[in-house]
């Protein structure tokens, strides 16, 4: 695994960053469109809309056929669904993963919001909360030379204090020349991580996958795509991109507003 991991050199990472700015503003613009009475491949025409305005390409549409920008999911489903006609509502837990591809390199980051406010889905609410702090406290442990073991121990620590749980199977990964590259990271404290160290010059896309209280997922959807927690309650993600620098880290991709 380590031997297939990619060390970007310094025009990639100015090519990367740039694609960054491009999808933090991305996810900025659907965070404001996400309303109630808004469907989903609405959405994804505003991201399709964005992409073409500004001279970007896709990198996840067509990607193994997945069909659109976005992977929208709502509510108990986890990752990859696709955007159709359903509409969302108050109370709703979106679920927004998107991608930018810039001069041919990839950024990857989500988010995941009430529809309305917190009032509107209390639990969901602290779900997502809890998700970002797990990411937003456990990237303190990137150190170059340093195991990312220690960083998934966090996130699974951080969840399961809040009494959530952590979808195991569920991988984050590399990013930048493609999708998915390695290294393919749990977000819990598996073994195999403390065999993968932090380098500079690697670009990854940490990735939180949390539930309420399921730990794994089905397919039900009658696509390979949509996946569902196997107990049917909510889930939640958060990914940024980020840099690992000589001396800590430069997060390239989110959304830059504390939502909580």
């Amino acid at each position: 695994m380590q031997n297939e991991i990619l060390i970007k050199n310094v025009k990639q990472i100015a090519n990367i960053r740039q694609s960054g700015k491009y999808l933090t503003a991305l996810l900025h613009l659907l965070y404001t469109k996400a309303k109630a009475g808004i469907s989903l491949i609405e959405l994804e025409f505003v991201a399709e809309h964005y992409i073409k305005t500004n001279k970007l390409k896709w990198a996840f549409k067509w990607y193994q056929w997945f069909p659109a920008n976005l992977c929208l999911s709502v509510n108990d489903c986890v990752v990859h669904g696709i955007p159709d006609g359903y509409v969302l509502k108050n109370g709703d837990l979106l679920k927004i993963d998107c991608w930018i591809t810039y001069n041919g390199w990839i950024t990857d980051s989500a988010i995941t919001i009430v529809i309305w406010w917190e009032a509107a889905n209390p639990l969901g609410y602290e779900l997502a909360k809890a998700t970002k702090k797990s990411l937003d406290e456990s990237i303190k442990h990137i150190w170059p030379g340093k195991a990312i073991f220690e960083y998934s121990h966090s996130v699974y620590q951080i969840m399961t204090n809040a009494w959530f749980s952590v979808l195991g199977k569920l991988t984050w990964h590399g990013v930048g020349n493609k999708v998915h590259e390695a290294p393919h990271i749990y977000n819990t404290p598996n073994p195999e991580m403390k065999k993968i160290f932090f380098q500079p010059g690697m670009v990854l896309a940490f990735e939180p996958i949390t539930a309420i209280s399921s730990t794994d997922f089905v397919n039900r959807a009658g696509n390979d795509w949509n996946l569902y927690c196997k107990g049917k309650d909510l889930w939640a993600q958060r990914e940024y991109t980020i840099l690992i620098t000589e001396t800590w880290y430069e997060i390239l991709s989110w959304i830059t507003e504390d939502l909580f």
